[in-house]
């Protein structure tokens, strides 16, 4: 027996009275057939309804072999069921759908981009089209173009056909499916295949915004919002417009220059304290050169470095192995402890080796080069005990 898919007859039912025929199990949870369902599966981009039957909560739905499953969050029997749809979802997917099939035909006529794809995100819905670029001012011919239909209050209409049938109806796309063919119109300007719930007319769709678009293998996807969801986004970008003008004691048109010279100032001070650092530490340099100390025919210098981080540390080992016959067993505390060991290219020593073997009887781990090796995971407080084996074991090579 086929589930009866009122959803299909009355979009806006979202109460019904059916009954259970089967109690099964799908993945370890329990399921319910049902005789009559207008609990939405999902299938053609638009995600499943949720709500409740008998007051147990419907976690998700989907088609299995023609029919309908309802994933449960706890178990019922068969029998009488009442059900009753999330509305404030069901309506949030209505003006996405009905909104993506208006936004789309909107592309296709304007720029003659079609649509291969969408997806009714949680946040967002995304459409791919079949074209290699977007600018701004097509995106907007393609806003107002839609809007003015949602503004229209275009009815929204839905009719069945035999598949024979469809060569006399201008779908915007021929699905590639036998028997019946579920179309849903938009007064002249839209007919498309479809599957999904959509309101009765374009004016409850509310708006439709394009939020942004990104090129992907040769293809553009646009994000979009319509109704609730577009209004909701507004308003948080209004707040966060009026936020950074605040911050800056700007108006609107003029944030975008005071963003830039904010940029450019930030680029300047970074550029002078990278200097500063830098100077600091060539003058650590200087003072771990003078440090060294003969071990053998090599110099070892080792030591933890107070107020530097791993980069510098890094750049100190880098530099000082510049010289012949170095080894540098380094280490720093700030903002995690790590270590550093490093050689010179005429030193026989293994520095990825070295630092696993001094650091791994207190947790360390790293890896990195036969020149030079980095790693962390030891704690603070035993890092002279790392650097003490680490000194001991470059002795016992030397």
């Amino acid at each position: 027996m086929t589930t009866i898919r009122l959803y299909h007859i009355d979009a806006y039912c979202r109460r019904f009275e059916a009954t259970i025929v089967e109690a099964l199990e799908y993945a370890g949870r329990p399921a319910v057939r049902l005789d009559a369902t207008a609990f939405y599966p999902t299938s053609g981009g638009q995600p499943h309804d949720v709500g409740t039957l008998n007051g147990v909560a419907v976690e998700d739905v989907l088609e299995r072999d023609g029919d309908i499953l309802h994933v449960l969050a706890s178990a019922l029997a068969p029998g009488p069921v009442s059900g009753e749809v999330d509305w404030a979802r069901r309506v949030d997917h209505m003006q996405q759908h009905t909104g993506q099939h208006i936004l789309s035909q909107a592309f296709d006529r304007t720029l003659g981009a079609e649509t291969v794809s969408f997806h009714l995100g949680g946040e967002a819905s995304t459409i791919d089209l079949d074209v290699p670029a977007l600018d701004r001012d097509a995106v907007a011919r393609v806003e107002d173009e839609a809007n003015a239909i949602v503004m229209a209050d275009v009815p929204v209409t839905v009719d069945a056909y035999d598949h024979a049938a469809l060569s006399g109806v201008a779908l915007r796309r021929v699905p590639e499916v036998d028997g019946p063919v579920r179309v849903v119109r938009i007064g002249d300007y839209d007919a498309c295949a479809c599957g999904g719930t959509h309101v009765r007319a374009t004016g409850e769709v509310g708006a439709i915004h394009v939020r942004r678009w990104e090129r992907r293998r040769g293809q553009v996807r646009v994000e979009f919002l319509c109704g609730w969801r577009a209004l909701h986004d507004h308003r948080r970008q209004s707040i966060l417009l009026q936020e950074a003008t605040a911050l800056l004691s700007v108006g609107n048109p003029d944030l975008p220059e005071a963003i830039a010279r904010l940029a450019a100032s930030e680029a300047e001070a970074r550029r002078q304290v990278q200097a500063l650092q830098r100077r600091v530490l060539d003058s650590e340099l200087a003072r771990w050169r003078s440090a060294g100390q003969p071990v053998g025919a090599w110099r070892l210098v080792h030591g933890a470095l107070e107020g530097l981080d791993a980069p510098a540390m890094r750049y100190l080992a880098q530099h000082l192995i510049e010289e012949p016959g170095t080894v540098v067993l380094f280490a720093v505390r700030e903002p995690s402890p790590q270590l550093c060991f490093a050689r010179s290219q005429d030193v026989p020593l293994d520095a990825a080796r070295l630092l696993r073997e001094a650091a791994s009887g207190f947790g360390g781990r790293g890896g990195g080069q036969p020149h030079m090796a980095q790693g962390g995971g030891v704690a603070a407080d035993d890092l002279s005990a790392v650097l003490d084996a680490a000194v001991a074991r470059v002795q016992a090579a030397a």
